[in-house]
């Protein structure tokens, strides 16, 4: 393999990582930025008017703008406090930002059936 060869090939596995709001298509965070919360990368949850969000957990999401004051309100993760996380291009919702207490730690909670893989 050449050296010239190199670029073009991590060019290709950074845009197959790629996730992207189902809406308007923007980049919303990479698959390399996948976490465990609770042991688990996925994770079903139920909000108070009882609607179902199957999330998946990201320590990045650069395409993501919160929204909102923090809630620690039905959090689905104890010790966090969530805020509305929207798509910054169209201002789709996305999911969730958590912070840990103290701001302790920050990751993102993003609906799974509202990302799409590049």
């Amino acid at each position: 393999m050449d050296a010239s060869a190199a670029p073009q090939d991590q060019s290709a596995d950074d845009e197959q990582q790629g996730l992207l709001c189902s809406t308007c298509r923007s980049l919303i965070t990479r698959e390399d930025q996948a976490i465990s919360i609770n042991g688990r990368h996925q994770h079903a949850f139920f909000n108070p008017a009882g609607i179902a969000f199957e999330i998946r957990c990201f320590q990045r999401a650069p395409g993501i703008t919160p929204q909102g004051a923090t809630s620690i309100e039905f959090s689905w993760f104890a010790g966090h406090t969530w805020q509305i996380a929207l798509c910054a291009t169209c201002h789709t919702h996305l999911g969730w930002r958590f912070v840990g207490q103290a701001g302790s730690s920050e990751f993102y909670g993003l609906i799974a059936s509202r990302l799409r893989s590049l």
